[in-house]
């Protein structure tokens, strides 16, 4: 049994849900401040030399699911007691009466479009205000994280991207007595190419070409814009296959460097099967969540944790050792005349199942 020292166990989170659901825009509390913080740390190292992401804090706490869905027209949800995500399908009919059905997100590459959204909202080149995002250089985007652009990549990923534009969410929290909730779209409009929605409709993604643009809705952009952290690019596309280990990745990359220096938070294994599971035995979801947590900690090996027992022990992991990577340098594989980049050692307990 692994020793915590001065650990606090976090079960619920409930004071980081309070915190994304309770916030003002023009209002930082805490989390806000040290975001604010890293990302004008990520500034000052020049912006032509950035290799920077971005995605809104909520989704680096709950999550799209894992994998497609078994019924297209189901509701997926997330909930651990104190708080609820709910992510609702769409429905509706097309000028020519044809019905279309779109299913939540889900999987690596939904959630690699939405930090492609928030990367694109953040910008430097766009024009305040602008919440129209062009399509047109989405394939170069693609590449550089990690994805693909041969095969299925291309069709699946313009799926991804229309269930993102027609889904709904809605977080729900309860605090103090009281039950909070807000509602969200993440895009607001779009433009299509003509006949492209009756493709899709009909499953066709083949035939379907890009979007011409989406917008984001406002309440979307104001928080990619007030409420996003920074994760380096180069990064997350060693993760880019794996939806539960950019899940984890992100959530470390948030969560880490909130925690009070020289002490220690507890996820406990039930917490960990709330907030990244789907559905599966708790023996699987271990099975699973430790390959994940091993290529999450590959990608940020400056995360000081520990996989125990009782379940993922997190410590404070200085953002300005993570920061480093946001630097944009030339990447190769060592050769044998060449010693491999040292990188901060990582802790990792393995579980013992049969305990």
């Amino acid at each position: 049994m692994a020793k915590v020292g001065k650990a606090r166990s976090i079960q619920d989170e409930s004071e980081v849900y309070r915190q994304l659901i309770m916030f003002r825009p023009g209002e930082m509390g805490p989390v806000d401040l040290a975001m604010e913080e890293a990302s004008r740390a990520v500034d000052h190292a020049g912006r032509e030399r950035l290799d920077v992401s971005f995605l809104h804090k909520s989704f680096c706490i709950a999550g799209l699911p894992l994998r497609r869905p078994k019924d297209q027209t189901a509701i997926f949800s997330r909930n651990d007691g104190q708080f609820a995500l709910t992510i609702a399908p769409n429905r509706f009919v097309l000028p020519d009466g044809t019905i279309c059905e779109v299913g939540v997100p889900w999987g690596a590459k939904g959630r690699l479009l939405m930090v492609w959204a928030a990367t694109e909202a953040r910008d430097p080149m766009r024009r305040p205000g602008d919440r129209w995002l062009e399509i047109g250089k989405i394939t170069e985007w693609m590449t550089s994280i990690g994805i693909k652009v041969n095969g299925d990549n291309v069709p699946l990923t313009k799926d991804q991207l229309v269930r993102l534009a027609f889904s709904s969410f809605t977080m729900i929290m309860k605090h103090d007595g009281q039950t909070f909730f807000k509602q969200d779209r993440l895009i607001e409009s779009g433009v299509f190419p003509e006949q492209d929605l009756n493709h899709y409709a009909a499953g066709r993604f083949g035939k379907m070409r890009w979007p011409t643009g989406v917008e984001l809705s406002q309440k979307a952009y104001d928080r990619f814009i007030q409420h996003a952290i920074p994760v380096p690019t180069a990064r997350l596309a060693e993760i880019a296959n794996s939806a539960m280990a950019i899940d984890v990745f992100m959530y470390l990359c948030y969560r880490l460097p909130l925690i009070p220096s020289g002490e220690s938070d507890l996820l406990s294994w039930r917490a960990l099967i709330a907030q990244f599971g789907s559905g599966e035995s708790p023996s699987k979801f271990r099975d699973t969540f430790q390959a994940s947590i091993r290529s999450a900690l590959a990608a940020y090996p400056e995360a000081d944790v520990d996989l125990t027992q009782e379940g993922l022990v997190l410590r404070y992991s200085d953002p300005a050792e993570l920061r480093r990577a946001f630097i944009a340098v030339p990447r190769s594989l060592p050769t044998q005349k060449q010693a491999a980049p040292v990188r901060t050692r990582k802790r990792f307990t393995p579980v013992n199942e049969e305990s």
